[in-house]
C-alpha cells in the first residue's frame, strides 16, 4: 500500500464506527415496527415484489446509554392487536426505539419466524413456517431435496431483508423521510394514543 492510499482503520476505530451506527438499526426495527402496524405495505426492488411483515410476541424497546440506559420489554400474544401494543407505543412517544423484535415476513411463496436484534440486524431462532413445497411426484421429497430447499430459503429470507433496509435507507436519506415518513408515523401514534385515552 503507498503512502498516499490510507486504509479506513487507520484513521478511524472500527469499535468507534460501530457503536456510531448502531442507531441505524434501531431506527430501521422502529421503521419496521410501526411501518407494519399502519399500512404494512413493502414493496421491494423497485415493485419487483411485495412482502407483509409482523411484529409479535415479543418487543423490546431501548433509549440512553450505559447508566442512563431506559428499556421496555413487551410479552404479548401470538398475534397482538394494536391495543396491546399499548406500552410499545408510548415507549416510542418517549423516544425509546425498538433494539429487537420477534416478528414474520411473509412472501407469496414463503413465511419465516425470527428474531432481529437492532445491533446486528442478523436473524436469529429462524423458523420456516410455510411456503416449502414439499411433494414430489406424489411422495416427500429426499432428505437432501428438504436441505436444498432449505438452504435456499434461508438465501431468499437473506436477499428479502437487505431489499427491506435498502429501502429504509434511500427512504431515510431522502427528502421524503423529514417531509412525508416521519410525519405520516408520528400521525398514526399519536391518533393511536389518543383514541387510547378516550376508551
Amino acid at each position: 500500500m503507498s503512502k498516499k492510499t490510507k486504509n479506513i482503520w487507520d484513521s478511524y476505530d472500527f469499535l468507534e464506527l460501530w457503536q456510531e451506527k448502531l442507531f441505524l438499526g434501531q431506527e430501521f426495527l422502529t421503521w419496521l415496527w410501526l411501518s407494519s402496524e399502519v399500512d404494512n405495505r413493502f414493496s421491494l426492488n423497485k415493485g419487483q415484489f411485495e412482502v407483509e411483515v409482523w411484529f409479535e410476541k415479543t418487543l423490546k424497546l431501548e433509549s440512553g446509554q450505559g447508566d442512563s440506559l431506559h428499556s421496555v420489554t413487551c410479552q404479548l400474544s401470538n398475534e397482538p392487536t394494536t391495543l396491546e401494543w399499548a406500552e410499545a407505543f408510548i415507549s416510542v412517544i418517549n423516544h425509546n426505539k425498538v433494539n429487537s423484535g420477534r416478528l414474520k415476513i411473509k412472501t407469496p411463496e414463503r413465511e419465516w419466524s425470527m428474531t432481529l436484534s437492532g445491533h446486528t440486524l442478523a436473524p436469529k431462532s429462524v423458523k420456516l413456517t410455510a411456503g416449502a413445497n414439499f411433494s414430489s411426484e406424489g411422495g416427500d421429497l429426499s432428505l437432501t431435496g428438504q436441505l436444498l430447499d432449505r438452504v435456499a430459503s434461508f438465501a431468499e429470507l437473506n436477499t428479502v431483508l437487505e431489499a427491506l433496509f435498502t429501502l429504509f435507507i434511500e427512504l431515510r436519506l431522502s427528502k421524503a423521510w423529514e417531509e412525508d415518513e416521519l410525519p405520516r408515523l408520528r400521525s398514526w401514534v399519536l391518533k393511536w394514543a389518543e383514541q387510547a385515552r378516550g376508551q
